[in-house]
C-alpha cells in the first residue's frame, strides 16, 4: 500500500527536470498524477511514461500564468481524475544573469507571471473546489534558497521565490479550518535542466560550487520529490505554513 493511495496530486511544470521528478516520485508513493505543462511534448511523454510504470496519470496544458488556463485544467483534471487532492506548484522559468537596471519588462513580467501569479492561480482554482466539496487537502509551493538568500542578476527569481513562500504562510493561515495545508519548499542546486543551462551560459564554475556546498554535491531532484511525498502524507499532518530548505547546506555558508 502506497501512502498516497486513492489521492490525485496536481503537478505543474512536470514535463521534465524537478516536476517530472516530484511526480514520479508521488506516483510511486500511489496518486494519480495530473500534468500541468506549457510544453505539449514534454507534459504527453511524462503523462505516457508514468502511465507505462503503472500509474494513473493524465497531460493538462495550461500556461500557468494565464488563470483561465488554470481554470480549465483543474476543471478537467477533476473531471477525469474524480477530484484533486494535491497541488504541487512547480512551474518556473529562469530569466536571469541582467542587474536590475537592465532587467527588461518582459523578463520582469514572465518570471512575474509564472512564479508568482501561477502560484497564485493555481492554489486558488484548486482551494475553491475542495472547500466547495468539503476535503481535505494538500498544496506545496517549490521556492528556492533564492527566496531569501539574494543573488546578483536574479531580481526577478527571488523576489518571485520569496512571495511563494510567504503565500504559502498566508494561505496556511486562511485555508487551515478548511483541513487544507500550505508548505514551500526551498531547494539549493538542484541537477536540472535550468542549472544545465546556466552552466552552458557560463554562469557558474561548477567545481568551486561544488566546494562550496557543505555536502560536496548537486541536489537530486528526486530528492525534492520524496520531500513533497512526506510533507502532502498524513506523516506530515501537522504541518503547515512551513518553509523547509534542502540545499546541502549551502546557505550555512555566508557567501552561498
Amino acid at each position: 500500500m502506497g501512502t498516497l493511495d486513492g489521492k490525485v496530486a496536481m503537478v505543474t511544470g512536470a514535463g521534465q527536470g524537478i516536476g517530472r521528478a516530484i511526480a514520479e516520485e508521488l506516483a510511486r508513493a500511489g496518486a494519480a498524477i495530473a500534468i500541468v505543462e506549457i510544453n505539449r511534448e514534454t507534459g504527453s511523454h511524462a503523462a505516457a511514461e508514468l502511465a507505462r510504470a503503472g500509474a494513473e496519470a493524465r497531460y493538462y496544458h495550461a500556461d500557468v500564468a494565464r488563470s483561465s488556463d488554470v481554470e480549465a485544467a483543474v476543471e478537467a483534471a477533476a473531471q477525469d481524475l474524480g477530484h484533486v487532492d494535491i497541488l504541487i506548484n512547480n512551474a518556473g522559468i529562469s530569466r536571469v544573469g541582467d542587474p536590475t537596471h537592465e532587467v527588461t519588462d518582459e523578463i520582469w513580467n514572465d518570471s512575474v507571471g509564472v512564479m508568482h501569479s501561477g502560484v497564485f492561480y493555481c492554489s486558488r482554482a484548486v482551494a475553491r473546489r475542495l472547500i466547495a466539496q468539503g476535503r481535505s487537502g494538500s498544496i506545496v509551493h517549490i521556492s528556492s534558497i533564492r527566496g531569501f538568500s539574494p543573488n546578483p542578476g536574479r531580481i526577478a527569481y527571488c523576489s518571485t521565490k520569496a512571495a511563494a513562500i510567504m503565500m504559502a504562510r498566508v494561505m496556511a493561515a486562511e485555508w487551515g479550518p478548511y483541513g487544507i495545508r500550505v508548505n514551500a519548499v526551498a531547494p539549493g542546486v538542484q541537477k536540472s535542466p535550468m542549472w544545465e543551462d546556466e552552466v552552458r551560459r557560463g554562469m557558474y564554475d561548477v567545481d568551486a560550487y561544488l566546494r562550496t556546498i557543505p555536502l560536496r554535491r548537486l541536489g537530486d531532484p528526486r530528492e525534492i520529490g520524496r520531500l513533497c511525498v512526506f510533507l502532502v502524507s498524513e506523516d506530515a499532518a501537522y504541518i503547515t505554513g512551513a518553509c523547509i530548505t534542502i540545499d546541502g547546506g549551502l546557505t550555512t555558508i555566508p557567501s552561498g
